[in-house]
């Protein structure tokens, strides 16, 4: 995204905009922050206006690094990027740095009351070691009493990644529901009778499908085709064309879009100089970020640039609006973002081929590309 740019003198804006599910053409114009109907010039015409984006996995991008504790500095670059609602992903690691991260995240979240981050989540420690991608082997822990209770006693954590096959999986899923705390299936090598098991006990979630997870064949589907089968799962997927090829996205976009969330899964590296991450050295072509052997280390794409890319790709704008910005949360339980007349005017300004314009955050335009 550019500088503020003329977008930010707009008295009115027309187009087609998103309310109840569906684009219609519409006129409004912004009071005291809010959304208002009925025309006011200098008018801004706009091929889609739409809520703000959501990315409901994210390790960090532009140097900064979730882990290290730098919320701040990572909200105010997505702000600007149109997300207005992230769930910081934790790596796999020690007990002990988890529990330091989420107490800044507390301490964080104390004193921003409004931040775009609702909760915490983490991939691991009860992860397959050989579906561990980037992560760390060496913090892969046994489901135990003691393990479960220390990690699931993290603070602000409320998603947690585990492997449905290890020995102890359902008495996590058991606590983790009694601790309103969401499980989700990734990293992991389980069959399909391995996850349908959990399923049963009502896990609805899985972690960037169908990445890092068991594949399909005819006589074994296992996570990847229990999440093409199994009815009211959530698949959040990486809609880059690099971490699931654009054929996957178009057979999901068949019948999937209305469990479908797009997620960056964008690491520190991400739109920064940094060559070497958690230690390891990196090696960068475009958004593909990869270890010196190949495994790809994380997401460097944001949800705003996937968003135009599957519209180049033939998704409908009205599907891309559901997968990129309301079906994550709902399926978090959180509100979802409205246009409606009267509510705080957050929206964005899409082109005609569904790439970011502008942003408003409450009726200012905080960032824009000069108009031609």
């Amino acid at each position: 995204m550019g500088e503020k740019s003329d977008f930010a003198s707009a008295g009115g804006f027309s187009g087609k905009i998103w309310r109840e599910g569906k684009f219609t053409h519409r006129e409004f114009h912004i009071r005291d922050g809010k959304i208002q109907s009925g025309r006011r010039e200098p008018v801004v015409q706009a091929d889609y206006i739409i809520p703000p984006f959501t990315d409901p996995h994210i390790h960090g991008g532009w140097g900064w690094d979730i882990q290290k504790g730098h919320f701040a500095e990572l909200e105010k670059q997505l702000i600007r990027e149109g997300i207005f609602c992230a769930v910081p992903a934790l790596d796999n690691n020690s007990f002990e740095n988890l529990q330091s991260a989420a107490e800044k995240f507390v301490q964080y979240k104390h004193g921003h009351p409004g931040s775009i981050y609702p909760f915490l989540r983490a991939e691991g420690p009860f992860i397959h070691p050989s579906k561990r991608g980037f992560q760390k082997s060496r913090w892969i822990q046994t489901v135990s009493p003691e393990s479960m209770e220390r990690l699931l006693g993290i603070p602000s954590l409320r998603m947690i990644t585990f492997a449905p096959e290890l020995p102890g999986s359902g008495k996590l899923v058991k606590r983790a529901f009694e601790s309103g705390i969401i499980p989700s299936a990734g990293h992991s090598r389980a069959s399909y009778e391995e996850f349908l098991q959990v399923y049963r006990m009502g896990v609805r979630h899985m972690t960037h499908f169908p990445n890092a997870m068991s594949g399909f064949h005819h006589r074994e589907i296992g996570l990847t085709g229990a999440g093409l089968l199994l009815d009211k799962l959530q698949l959040e997927i990486i809609g880059d064309g690099i971490h699931t090829c654009r054929q996957f996205l178009s057979l999901l976009r068949k019948d999937r879009t209305h469990s479908l969330a797009l997620v960056s899964d964008m690491i520190p590296p991400a739109f920064s100089r940094q060559v070497r991450f958690d230690g390891r050295k990196l090696i960068r072509k475009g958004d593909r970020i990869t270890t010196q052997r190949g495994i790809l280390a994380g997401g460097a794409t944001p949800v705003s640039k996937q968003a135009a890319r599957l519209f180049e790709w033939g998704w409908a704008p009205e599907n891309l609006v559901r997968t990129a910005c309301e079906n994550a949360r709902i399926f978090m339980g959180l509100k979802p973002p409205s246009l409606e007349e009267g509510n705080p005017a957050d929206f964005l300004i899409m082109d005609e081929k569904m790439k970011l314009k502008a942003v408003y955050k409450q009726g200012r335009c905080i960032a824009g590309e000069k108009n031609d």
